[in-house]
């Protein structure tokens, strides 16, 4: 298959690495340009809760300035250890344990390959397996390094190695383009926002005296008392939820960008689209998992799957795009090469890499995890172009 954009060996046309390239600045100025609005908000907050009690002075630059850097940075501080406590939480609340290679050798050679496409087989995540029987997956850290990819039983008992694959590229893109950190910064400024929110909801509540004080500097000390009381009161009910808002773009804009970047590793975006029609299909509730990393999840653990979702501003709070969007994204990216109406591949017949290994076929190992034993498919993974092969060489 070719590397750069042309036909396939069906004679599909996959998009040129460029456009690849554009979506993902275009992705990463928008998640700066989000994070920076609640980077505003929150030193909005340190601004207005300096003015309750000290009006004169959070209208004059000489003090405003260096008492809201000061409060700012301690709110930093706070954010710093929320930012670097994340992934263990997250492996915690999942209850992932360690994957041995000896135990799922075929998990492994499927991570692999898409290590190897990826470029970082030689920082290769470590491999978790969280016991949950819903087919989902996540990926944790904040460094390659020390990064992580967990996925349920669920998983690689059901999907298709194509499909597998094509989950476990998703997981590996949100590490090499940094959306962890990305949606790690933005969920601790979020909480660092609603957190300033709570304490200025207790200073006008019970700080009082410290308002009344500012009178005693004439009627000008009043009327700044009385405006930051109304920005007060619309900053607390307006800033938590307008960081929430941002939280959750900045989350779902990752998710686009991971989709598309793990369809451009492993050139299969049909892989990609099946995958998510699989999982979109099934209705096991995953039990493994808590509200504060729902955003690090493949697919929202809490989806309803198009059930009670509400109106569409409800959609907002989401921490993912809804997969029939996800897959309308991507085909659109990859206009012509994927088909969304064929019948998906059967899911493997064995419970699993971790069952002993049953009879070799012609290529070796189990066939629950063979890209190549679908019946009726000529050697070719269904609706996918090419024949199987060794891995896409590593993109430079």
């Amino acid at each position: 298959m070719a590397d750069g954009g042309g036909p396939d060996r069906d004679g599909a046309r996959r998009p040129e690495p460029a456009v690849y390239d554009e979506l993902q600045r275009a992705n990463r100025r928008a998640t700066r340009l989000l994070l920076g609005a609640t980077v505003f908000l929150a030193l909005v907050l340190v601004w207005i809760l300096v003015g309750w009690f000290a009006p004169q002075a959070a209208l004059d630059p000489v003090t405003a300035v260096p008492i809201t850097a000061g409060g700012a940075l301690l709110g930093v501080g706070g954010t710093y250890l929320a930012y670097r406590g994340g992934p263990a939480i997250a492996l915690r609340a999942a209850k992932a344990r360690p994957a041995p290679r000896e135990q799922y050798p075929q998990l492994h050679n499927v991570f692999d390959e898409v290590c190897v496409s990826a470029g970082i087989a030689n920082t290769r995540p470590k491999l978790y397996v969280v016991d949950d029987p819903a087919p989902n997956a996540f990926a944790t850290g904040l460094r390659l390094e020390d990064s992580h990819v967990a996925v349920t039983t669920g998983l690689v008992e059901r999907l298709p190695r194509y499909e597998l694959r094509a989950v476990l590229a998703h997981e590996v893109a949100h590490i090499v383009n940094d959306d962890i950190r990305a949606v790690t910064v933005a969920v601790a400024t979020a909480g660092l926002v609603a957190l300033l929110a709570d304490v200025l909801v207790r200073a006008m509540w019970f700080g009082g005296r410290g308002g009344r004080g500012g009178n005693r500097g004439g009627n000008s000390a009043g009327a700044a008392q009385v405006v930051f009381l109304v920005l007060g009161l619309l900053a607390v009910v307006l800033a938590p939820i307008a960081a929430q808002l941002i939280r959750f773009a900045v989350s779902r804009q990752r998710e686009y960008l991971a989709d598309a970047t793990a369809a451009d590793l492993l050139r299969d975006p049909q892989s990609m689209v099946n995958a998510l029609r699989r999982l979109d299909a099934d209705r096991t509730e995953i039990r493994q998992f808590e509200v504060a990393t729902a955003h690090l999840w493949f697919e929202e653990p809490n989806d309803t799957k198009g059930k009670d979702r509400g109106a569409k501003m409800a959609r907002r709070f989401a921490t993912h795009p809804s997969i029939g969007e996800r897959i309308e994204r991507l085909a659109r990216l990859n206009a012509g090469t994927v088909r969304l109406d064929d019948p998906l591949p059967p899911p493997p017949q064995s419970p699993g890499p971790s069952a002993p290994p049953p009879s070799s076929g012609p290529r070796g190992g189990s066939d629950a995890l063979d890209p190549l034993r679908f019946p009726g498919t000529g050697g070719r993974h269904p609706g996918s172009p090419g024949a199987s092969g060794p891995p896409p060489p590593p993109r430079s």
